[in-house]
């Protein structure tokens, strides 16, 4: 039909309905355009605002450690591809204007996780098996992840704790509950505990005792992070009460199918008592620990805590996580 109208209308008139769209089309395409530019502009001044928030909460010039400097740390030092360097996460971020950082007592769990390991600049999150991931990043803890799809949200802050307690020399106190609500001991694994693991039914084994070793531990906890999740550790870790503060090393759990989990890594307090928490999380798949960020955060990685009843704490990552799923470690877990 085309074919048969540009024969059928005169040539001077074909030609001048031709110059006509032509101009129609080259001032549509030249708004568009336009917009398109403003859009543009528009999105990376936003991003230009936001970057320049969260660049005031990390510390110029933040002093670079040596790796002996955090021998407490104990997986640090088996790391083959880490730089030799790093910064302790106290140090790597500022506190915001009006707040002053929390001292925990020394030795702490507080205080040792005030003190992790920081990648001095990076922000880029890895999973398990090397693949880049899109993170609400901050910076990252120069802690390994595993070659398997094993420690993810739950299991971050599992293995966070049992890290502690190894560096700590209490590891004879690390004991984890499995979904199914089996209490595993690093005493008994050492010992030689096996299991039998069919559906839901755990079956006890003894079998030939393990070395004593890091990196038995390091096996058990892979174990632990398997059968272990959001749903266990939420039932099995005590809830923060209500009209408590809430302190470094608590953690929010909104347990599930999957569900998801965030440690509180830091604090600072104002004059009046308000708190702003540093984030951690842990993701799926299994990936590199990291310091969340949101444009809705104080200097971007401050967040506000939820208080009373019907609080809510929001991160970038998942829905609000509600004041009641705000949960601790208790000192000897294998007695709930």
């Amino acid at each position: 039909q085309v074919g048969r109208l540009s024969c059928e209308v005169p040539t001077t008139e074909l030609s001048l309905l031709v110059t006509m769209l032509r101009s129609r089309f080259t001032l549509l395409t030249n708004l568009v355009f336009a917009v398109g530019l403003l859009g543009c502009q528009s999105d990376s001044q936003a991003q230009s605002a936001t970057e320049l928030e969260f660049s005031q909460a990390v510390k110029p010039g933040a002093e670079r450690r040596h790796v002996q400097d955090f021998r407490r740390y104990e997986w640090l030092g088996r790391l083959d591809t880490e730089p030799p360097s790093y910064v302790p996460l106290k140090d790597r971020f500022a506190e915001p204007n009006g707040f002053r950082r929390l001292s925990p007592a020394a030795g702490s769990y507080a205080e040792w996780l005030q003190g992790l390991p920081m990648h001095p600049s990076r922000t880029q999150v890895y999973a398990f098996d090397g693949v880049p991931l899109d993170r609400p990043s901050a910076g990252v803890v120069a802690m390994d992840v595993g070659r398997r799809d094993l420690m993810q949200c739950a299991d971050t802050i599992i293995r966070l704790h049992a890290e502690f307690l190894w560096s700590t020399g209490r590891q004879a106190e690390a004991a984890y509950r499995f979904t199914s609500g089996t209490l595993s001991r690093w005493t008994d694994y050492q010992a030689g505990e096996r299991f039998k693991i069919s559906g839901s039914q755990v079956e006890r084994r003894s079998g030939t005792p393990r070395a004593a070793s890091y990196r038995t531990y390091r096996d058990w906890l892979d174990l632990i992070f398997t059968y272990a999740g959001t749903a266990s550790l939420h039932r099995d870790a005590p809830a923060r009460e209500q009209g408590a503060a809430l302190t470094i090393g608590d953690f929010f759990v909104d347990p599930g199918f999957p569900g998801h989990a965030v440690i509180i890594l830091d604090l600072v307090e104002d004059s009046k008592g308000r708190r702003l928490a540093l984030l951690g999380q842990g993701f799926m798949p299994a990936e590199e620990v990291h310091v969340l960020k949101s444009k809705d955060a104080v200097d971007g990685v401050w967040f506000s805590l939820p208080e009373g009843e019907g609080g809510l704490l929001r991160t970038p990552s998942w829905r609000a996580f509600r004041r009641e799923q705000a949960r601790y470690f208790a000192a000897a877990v294998e007695q709930r």
